[in-house]
């Protein structure tokens, strides 16, 4: 059942907002946000008078933002001038109510954000969250999931978040000129529609391509951590299947809130101490709970059995809870980089597809191994 979050020690505040509710949505007190006080849906109010006074309005509510996981979060307060409200929208609030406002006034504002979070969560598309140390890979990675994504449905999406440049783009041999920033810019009338007539297309898959950089080369300036965590929970309700390459983004805040919000989180990393230990700090970085991380699935780059880290050792050593070997085929794979041709376009990608494939659970295509059998038991045949 959904509920209302109030940051404050207000008691009458809390009954307020309660009884403005009908009795219908329970209001719990709370002193700060963390994963108990999240449980089960919901949105959060933040009460002005519990806001120091030394704090800046701004810091606070962004500061909850980020830990929100995707809640809407409203302010309730007895300053109703344009300055403030703008301050306060303008640091992610959902919206705002008068502290000492009418049952009605306030009923409106939470009833409306509660119906769309639940209508939201109702209709989402999948999200597929891939982190690493090695931001090429990744892209790679990344690129070649969304691909297998997309033949099963059409309306997928790949965020790419490596800068200075996207190495999904090139990988696509796609020429980008819509980015995060304009579709933040676009939020307000944002939909299929406008989505597939503005984001880069690979016409061969069907894929749709949003870079952090735009097409510019240049890091977007601008964009808050807010901005990207909502434009990231519209697009997945526009989209079948999302697939997020966080690439450069390094915001604690915002790669925990994906990680809530995802249904599946890959990390790649190589076998060796340098990235075991690089996506060690990354995790850390992030801060995670300890359940995240270990419904995590380490995916073993250019895996090779001769090496005695082995993925399992990786596993435990990161926390992980599973483990997907992927080998690769570094000439053939640089040779589709340079070409623009991903090996997910393939006939035949080898054990390297046949790995991302399982990683998206998709039943082994046919060919590769069981076509070079049928083709020597034909040379035999003729031998014979």
């Amino acid at each position: 059942m959904a509920r209302i979050i109030l940051l404050s020690v207000d008691r009458a505040l809390a009954q307020r907002i309660e009884e403005a509710m009908g009795g219908r949505v329970p209001v719990a007190l709370a002193q700060s946000v963390d994963a108990q006080t999240l449980e089960g849906p919901g949105l959060i109010v933040i009460d002005r008078a519990a806001i120091p006074p030394e704090r800046a309005l701004s810091a606070a509510i962004g500061a909850v933002v980020d830990s929100a996981n995707g809640r809407p979060v409203v302010l309730a307060t007895g300053e109703m001038e344009a300055e403030p409200l703008l301050r306060a929208i303008r640091a992610g609030a959902s919206d705002v109510i008068p502290r000492a406002g009418e049952g009605t006034e306030i009923a409106a504002v939470l009833a409306r954000l509660l119906h769309e979070a639940a209508a939201d969560r109702a209709s989402r598309g999948r999200l597929t969250l891939l982190l690493g140390a090695d931001r090429d890979a990744c892209a790679m990675a990344a690129t070649d999931m969304a691909i297998c994504l997309a033949a099963q449905q059409p309306s997928t999406l790949l965020i790419d978040c490596t800068l200075p440049t996207s190495a999904a783009a090139s990988y696509l041999d796609l020429s980008v000129d819509y980015g995060l920033a304009s579709a933040i810019g676009d939020m307000d009338r944002l939909d299929a529609s406008l989505l597939a007539s503005t984001a880069a297309r690979h016409g061969p898959s069907g894929l749709m391509l949003l870079t952090f950089d735009g097409g510019t080369g240049a890091e977007p300036a601008g964009l808050t951590p807010g901005d990207l965590a909502a434009l990231i929970r519209l697009l997945r309700h526009i989209c079948g299947d999302v697939v997020l390459n966080a690439g450069s983004l390094r915001h604690a805040g915002l790669l925990r809130e994906a990680m809530a919000e995802a249904d599946r989180v890959e990390l790649l990393c190589g076998q060796s101490i340098r990235e075991i230990e690089a996506c060690r700090r990354l995790i850390d970085r992030i801060g995670a709970e300890r359940e995240r991380v270990e419904a995590m699935r380490l995916l073993v780059w250019d895996h090779l059995p001769g090496v005695l880290l082995d993925g399992r050792r990786m596993a435990e050593a990161l926390g992980v809870g599973s483990m997907l070997a992927v080998p690769t085929d570094r000439a053939r794979m640089r040779n589709a980089l340079n070409a623009g041709r991903p090996m997910a376009m393939e006939a035949d990608g080898g054990a390297y597809m046949a790995a991302i494939r399982r990683a998206c659970g998709m039943a082994p295509k046919a060919g590769g191994i069981d076509r070079w059998r049928r083709a020597m038991l034909k040379v035999v045949d003729k031998a014979s």
